[in-house]
Parts: C-alpha cells; structure tokens; sequence
C-alpha cells in the first residue's frame, strides 16, 4: 500500500508540474535599421529634392510633427519659393537650412481641429530613410586646409554609414575616422553641383 500510494503522489506532481510550467515559446525580435542607398537612388526614390529653409513648425496641432519650409533652390519636384510641409521627425531647427528629399503623402494632412494656430490642411510630403533623407547645411571649421579660409566653409551634413556618395566625393573628416552614424560634411558647392547634375538626368 505504502509503495501504490508513493507512487500515485509522484504521478500527481508530475501532473501538476506540466500543467503549471507552460513550454517555452520561441519569440522572434525583427529590428528595423535604415537601408544603405545610393544617392542617386536616394534621388529617384524621393518626390522633392530642395534646399529649403525651415521658417515654422507645429508639434501640437496635427498627429504627427509638421515643419514648413521655404525652397531655396529646387533639384525635384518643386520650385525656387514655394513653400513646402514635411516632418514627422522632431529635432529640425528652425531658422536653419536643410536639404530635403521628401516623398509626398497622397492625402492633405488635416488638423486635429479648426484652429487658427494651424496651417490648416495642407499637402504633406515625409522625409524617409529614418530621417537620414534630410540634411542639414552649416557653416563649418572641418575641411582641409593650411588656413581658415580653406578650413571653413559652408558644408552639408550627411550621415554616410547609409547615404553612399560616388569615392571621388572628399568627405571631412575622410573615411577611416569613426564618427556616429558615420555622419561627414561635405561642401555645400560640392553637393549642390552634385544634386543640379542629377536633376538633369532624365532617369531621376
């Protein structure tokens, strides 16, 4: 009796233990990082290509970040003047001057509700990429040069770990050095004529 009875109370806690310890499921995390693209794929990818100027933004009135610029100088799909309304990126500085590839958003973005602090509805285009689509331009003290007026220049910034420029492109600091995201200056003019060849190209 005593050798049935220790054996049914085994049985019970094995029982008892798979009913109480579920099997482990396998989970799987999927992480999204930014593509590596080619900047004349990055080109043909976007609606608008432009340096702008951001005059204004709104965080509080539309679902996501909205920020209004002025075109400088139009590579794609816009012209010198217009104004244009892009985010959802919070961090652009407004006064600053960005090149923006932006692709644009079928439908008018809408305000939350009637106010006269909005843009009201208005087209709406993103910057894509996680953000690396946009690029801001300076004046900096980073280039090659024996003295400051080779040093300093106006430079665009552009994070090259996932935006690939052509090798004959000199970035500062040079390639090799390691910087967060990879992100490099280049010359405003360099860049600029870059961006005018490439929007003569009838392909882009």
């Amino acid at each position: 009796m005593i050798g049935r009875t220790v054996l049914l109370a085994a049985i019970v806690v094995i029982c008892a233990s798979q009913v109480l310890i579920p099997q482990s499921k396998q989970v799987t995390i999927a992480t999204t990082e930014p593509a590596v693209v080619k900047l004349t794929d990055l080109f043909r990818q976007a609606d608008i290509v432009a340096l702008v100027e951001t005059v204004s933004g709104d965080t509080e009135n539309y679902d996501v970040a909205v920020y209004k610029a002025h075109v400088i100088k139009n590579f794609k799909g816009a012209a010198a003047g217009d104004s244009v309304y892009f985010g959802p990126y919070v961090g652009q500085r407004l006064g600053w001057e960005y090149v923006v590839f932006l692709r644009k958003v079928t439908k008018p973005l809408e305000p939350k509700m009637v106010s006269s602090k909005s843009y009201g509805t208005v087209p709406y285009a993103e910057i894509f990429n996680q953000g690396y689509s946009a690029m801001m331009s300076s004046y900096e003290c980073v280039f090659d040069g024996a003295d400051v007026a080779k040093k300093c220049d106006y430079g665009i910034r552009i994070c090259t770990d996932y935006i690939v420029l052509p090798k004959s492109v000199p970035v500062f600091p040079a390639q090799g050095h390691d910087l967060p995201f990879g992100c490099r200056w280049v010359k405003r003019a360099v860049f600029i004529s870059m961006l005018d060849q490439l929007g003569k190209s009838p392909k882009l």
